[in-house]
């Protein structure tokens, strides 16, 4: 396994303030690609429209589609700290997962990616697609697993020397399976990672009636499986929630209202908070169910408020 010169040695950081310590509550996120990350004026937008609502994470791409080409506009960064939002940097890893092992080469170009976004002022480097495809792979699953944990050890190494989170985006069904043949296991990411985000849309839970058409549960239920299997570990858990179209048709209710069940039932957990996922960062409707939340629970708070009759 290749070791970045510098990345053993380097002195460990400082303790400092945990970066989501800023935030009173639980964090409430959105994903942007690469494009649109790099797009100042629509980061500024989508901020201005959710952050009344309590945005307070946002996760962008630092590299185009199969490429670990480094691509950041350094002014959305300022921009977002300056709003004092959380900034997560997503890292793919190995897009579509590995059918073999990768060379020495493309590992170095890696960890030379994941160090540029350590550097480039996130609060977190998230990793993603580190796994195998969820094919035929010539390895036995604790060959896997060996594998992954040597390069998140290495990721470890580099959140370290920069003072940075590191995370690690998982298939749904994970937080349910002890032994899955991509080669994620939870026990073993916990070792390193401080967040791990299952993307547990209720749509991909295909097959399965009660998931598809309960998105409440569906979050629900993963998320507090995947912490009751990180107790006692340095990680916590953010699942990814859906703010996309498909299959929301199986629960019978509107997109915002699915969007509603799904943020309610995550902030029932001790999870610490839940990112939302739509490939065009079409977050509208997301931000009227934020709303809607707000609107019912200071509804609720001046009800309670009311003194009762005589």
């Amino acid at each position: 396994m290749l070791i970045l010169l510098g990345l053993q040695c380097a002195t460990p950081p400082a303790e400092k303030e945990a970066p989501e310590a800023r935030f009173s509550g639980p964090m409430r996120g959105i994903y942007i690609d690469v494009n649109r990350g790099r797009n100042l004026e629509l980061v500024k937008s989508l901020v201005q429209k959710g952050k009344p609502y309590g945005l307070n994470y946002i996760v962008v791409d630092v590299q185009p589609y199969a490429s670990y080409r480094f691509l950041l506009n350094p002014e959305v960064i300022q921009y977002l700290k300056s709003e004092n939002i959380y900034i997560a940097g997503r890292v793919v890893c190995f897009q579509d997962g590995l059918m073999r092992k990768a060379s020495e080469e493309k590992l170095k170009q890696l960890y030379e990616l994941i160090e540029k976004t350590a550097a480039a002022g996130f609060d977190e480097v998230q990793l993603d697609y580190i796994r195998f495809a969820d094919d035929y792979t010539p390895y036995s699953l604790q060959s896997k697993y060996d594998y992954i944990e040597e390069i998140l050890k290495q990721a470890r190494a580099t959140a370290d020397k920069y003072n940075v989170k590191l995370g690690a985006d998982l298939f749904g069904r994970v937080v349910y399976n002890k032994d899955d043949l991509i080669g994620q296991k939870l026990e073993n990411f916990a070792k390193y990672v401080d967040v791990i985000y299952p993307m547990l849309y209720p749509s991909h839970f295909t097959g399965d009636r009660k998931r598809l058409s309960n998105p409440g549960f569906t979050i629900h239920e993963g998320t507090t499986k995947g912490l009751d299997r990180l107790t006692g570990t340095r990680a916590t858990i953010q699942p990814f929630i859906q703010a996309f179209g498909y299959n929301v048709g199986y629960a019978r209710m509107s997109y915002k209202d699915y969007i509603v069940a799904q943020i309610r039932a995550a902030e029932k957990t001790e999870a610490r908070g839940w990112v939302a996922w739509n490939a065009r960062a079409e977050y509208d409707t997301l931000f009227q169910a934020m709303e809607a939340i707000q609107q019912d629970d200071k509804a609720s708070t001046q009800q309670e408020a009311v003194p009762a009759e005589q």
